[in-house]
């Protein structure tokens, strides 16, 4: 990706900020975490990747793209494994509010917050969010049917086939597969597990459930373009589309 090619927030001046809320009122909000993700991910595999699929939106529907969020709220029982870190669902509702009502303040009329960690608190705090007027949307990138790139749903999973495939097309040097285990469990199991569109992990275990063993550097990335593609085209329309 040509970093250079997305318009980010954070690198324009306070003059330039203002131009382009004129000219174009939408911003683009990512929001990650610093939560486990078995042994063979990185803590900040959410912001990794939902930093990525916003800057490929950005760039491909000309979007402003914010600073990612680098913490969410998680589960009890990711709190257990070292690094973890959160924050309660109703201080990241406050954060988020407090953030959009200075954007809103300086003529941001549309928000996109995006993430790709699917606890079910977590995503509670962003679709509830609130402005005085401008128009939010929260994306769960979970939630997306990836059976056009893998040929059927995958089973709902926690570092598995799915984040660990993307995180070796995003970051290879940061995924260690030759600790990646494999953990499978029942659907009665699952359910009870399932916070969200994300299960929390089985106490006790490596953190993981599902089977990144079968993840690939090429299957993430067809994942990832395809996530940009779709999610992009659905918030926007075609590609390059922006307010006239």
């Amino acid at each position: 990706m040509d970093r250079s090619a997305t318009p980010r927030l954070a690198e324009l001046s306070w003059a330039n900020a203002a131009e382009w809320f004129r000219r174009d009122p939408r911003l683009i909000l990512p929001a990650g975490s610093c939560v486990q993700h078995g042994p063979h991910l990185p803590l900040g595999s959410d912001a990794i990747i939902v930093t990525a699929i916003a800057e490929g939106i950005a760039k491909r529907h000309s979007v402003l793209l914010g600073p990612t969020l680098p913490f969410g709220t998680v589960s009890s029982r990711d709190e257990a494994y070292a690094g973890t870190a959160g924050l309660g669902a109703k201080t990241l509702h406050r954060v988020l509010n407090e953030l959009i009502a200075g954007w809103e303040g300086h003529g941001v009329r549309e928000f996109i917050l995006l993430t790709s960690h699917g606890y079910g608190a977590h995503y509670g705090a962003l679709v509830s969010a609130i402005s005085a007027g401008a128009r939010i949307r929260a994306i769960d990138i979970n939630v997306v049917d990836l059976a056009p790139v893998l040929g059927s749903r995958p089973p709902v999973e926690r570092a598995g086939e799915v984040e660990t495939s993307l995180l070796l097309h995003l970051a290879p040097s940061l995924v260690s597969l030759d600790l990646a285990c494999d953990e499978v469990v029942e659907t009665a199991v699952l359910k009870r597990l399932l916070d969200g569109s994300e299960p929390v992990p089985l106490p006790g275990s490596a953190g993981v459930i599902g089977k990144p063993t079968l993840a690939a550097s090429e299957k993430g990335q067809r994942i990832y373009e395809y996530l940009v593609a779709y999610i992009g085209d659905r918030l926007f329309g075609g590609a390059d589309e922006s307010p006239a």
